[in-house]
């Protein structure tokens, strides 16, 4: 396999005398199978297929098929020459091929004139050329790096290497994300667009690289980039100001570009409920139509937005998260279409670019939607079907290129009955609806989902559990989960708070208004506060049992079903 791969490397240098030399030239693996021949070696010998002809050359020298030719060290000298082919006499010389240090395949050149002298010139040429090149690259930038389409390295520099703290030879055969942080060439290759002048981060320290895919045929076939990293001591300015605006963007309520982080295999789940969700939401991914998300608080709305937005054709641009609620009314307008400089009092004197610019060719996410004033509803249906925005302040208009995304936990079709919410608007924005079940819809996610949050806050806690009991599992599976995921997370992160190092999550480390258990032994109670805790305790275990069927559990427990109402009241037991 590596001779194989070296063969290639070769191949791809030599073509060019392939080409445009006159005399027939047949290349062969280290197996013996011929890899390239040229159309005057089919010319000379007069064969029509490669199989005969090779059937040929192997009459005349079967060391090739033995491999003597390597074993024994034959050189052009020492091999036979003047031959006949179907009555046509040739002169043939033979050569092993040694590239890198290996030996990888033979070359077998036929003429019908002394003109090796002059071929070999022009190897050696070639040779000299290929080695100008190297030299070349390597004074030309401080490292280049070159990867195929499978975004294995196959091209690096030695300074670049180095800089790395990667043997040059090791890294080629790697793909690119093993070799270099916080690469971005495997994506070049699949999105098939450059990036010119880039800021890359590798060893804590910044480097400035441009990369470009490499089109053959119409097809992106590989990436290249050039890097520049030397001498940073004089760029120590430039450095200072990349770490302020690193520092300016890890608060996220300053942020005004955002990033989709998340896509489809973040969700969690694979019931049936949840399956088709995803695969309804992955359709309209496909599409440029506006997604309204549906569902109660907690249950992902926001994930499924990011992962429609990474799962689109728009993935690369802007995703703009609006959260309609958080947002003060007054300052609603100036967030989404941005203002003029000295517009109004208080405005920026450069002005302020709004979110529906920033999310130009991306997407916007309004968050919370039944939460915008009637007056900015009608603001956003303008924007809809005009595709322009016009800032505060200003009199022209801007033509915006934009998917709208939108979210809410309400019921907008009972608000646009009372008239809180604009009906042309829900119909614009309802054009694919995704309804995201609750969990208590999902029962059976909700082991996969203790498993996964478990692992997420722990290393968010830096902490160390051995799991969750079967006990303390079944109370997490048989509770009705009214806030959802969010809820779910919530219960989990003060289990692991409570639970001691590299122990497990028992039933006294969940709320007693899961498991309906007194999880503190030491304090003496009343008897009667001691009474309603067990009364308490077996209304919520009847309720569990019967999945909130609150008959059954009247009956279960042996009282009216109006009795077991007071007492829920009573106890504040909400199922």
């Amino acid at each position: 396999m590596e001779e194989r791969c070296f063969i290639d490397d070769f191949l791809e240098n030599f073509d060019v005398i392939l080409k445009n030399v006159k005399e027939g030239i047949i290349v062969l693996d280290f197996k013996g199978e011929i890899v390239r021949v040229n159309q005057k070696g089919m010319d000379i010998c007069k064969e029509g297929s490669e199989e005969n002809l090779k059937r040929k050359i192997l009459n005349i020298y079967p060391e090739i098929e033995s491999r003597e030719i390597f074993s024994k060290g034959y050189s052009i000298d020492k091999c036979k020459n003047h031959v006949e082919i179907n009555d046509v006499k040739v002169e043939i010389k033979i050569q092993p091929i040694s590239y890198k240090n290996k030996d990888i395949g033979t070359i077998i050149f036929i003429y019908e004139d002394l003109n090796y002298d002059k071929l070999a010139k022009e190897l050696e040429n070639n040779n000299k050329y290929i080695k100008e090149m190297e030299t070349i690259l390597e004074r030309a930038y401080d490292g280049v790096v070159a990867v195929n389409k499978e975004g294995i390295i196959t091209i690096i520099s030695k300074s670049y290497a180095e800089y790395l703290g990667v043997n040059q030879k090791d890294a080629i055969g790697r793909h690119v994300t093993e070799v270099i942080d916080n690469t971005r060439m495997h994506r070049v290759v699949k999105s098939g667009k450059p990036e010119s002048t880039q800021l890359q981060k590798i060893n804590d320290k910044y480097i400035i690289t441009t990369r470009i895919p490499i089109v053959k045929n119409g097809q992106v076939v590989g990436a290249v980039a050039n890097v520049l990293f030397r001498d940073t001591r004089n760029y120590n300015l430039f450095y200072n100001k990349i770490n302020k605006i690193e520092e300016e963007f890890q608060n996220k309520e300053e942020k005004q570009i955002s990033e989709a982080v998340y896509v489809f295999d973040n969700i969690i789940g694979d019931s049936d409920v949840i399956k088709k969700t995803k695969y309804l939401a992955k359709k309209a991914a496909g599409t440029k139509s506006s997604v309204l998300l549906k569902g109660e608080s907690g249950t992902g709305k926001e994930l499924f937005a990011h992962a429609i937005h990474n799962e689109s054709k728009r993935s690369s641009k802007n995703f703009i998260k609006v959260n309609c609620a958080a947002i003060p009314n007054e300052l609603l307008e100036s967030e989404l279409f941005g203002y003029e400089k000295g517009s109004f009092t208080g405005a920026k004197t450069e002005g302020k670019i709004g979110k529906f610019e920033l999310a130009d060719k991306g997407t916007i996410f309004l968050d919370e939607i039944g939460d915008m004033p009637i007056h900015m509803q009608a603001k956003l249906l303008r924007v809809i079907q005009e595709r322009e925005v016009e800032r505060i302040g200003s009199n022209t208009t801007k033509k915006i290129d934009i998917r709208i995304i939108s979210a809410t936990n309400r019921d907008l079709e009972a608000m646009v009955k009372e008239g809180k919410f604009r009906r042309d608007l829900y119909y614009r924005l309802n054009v694919v609806e995704v309804n995201i079940p609750p969990l208590r819809e999902r029962k059976e996610d909700i082991i996969p989902l203790v498993v996964f949050l478990i692992n997420k806050l722990c290393n968010k806690l830096d902490k160390k559990v051995n799991g969750i009991s079967i006990k303390a599992m079944e109370f997490l599976k048989n509770y009705r989960w009214e806030g959802n995921i969010r809820q779910l997370e919530n219960v989990l992160e003060r289990a692991i708070n409570v639970v001691e190092d590299k122990e497990q999550i028992l039933p006294e480390h969940l709320p007693s208004s899961i498991t309906g258990m007194i999880t503190n032994n030491d304090k003496i109670e009343s008897l009667d506060s001691i009474i309603n805790e067990a009364e308490k305790h077996a209304i919520v275990n009847a309720l569990i049992i019967c999945n909130g069927n609150k008959t059954k559990a009247s009956k279960i427990l042996n009282i009216s079903r109006s009795t077991l109402y007071e007492k829920m009241n009573k106890h504040k037991v909400e199922i």
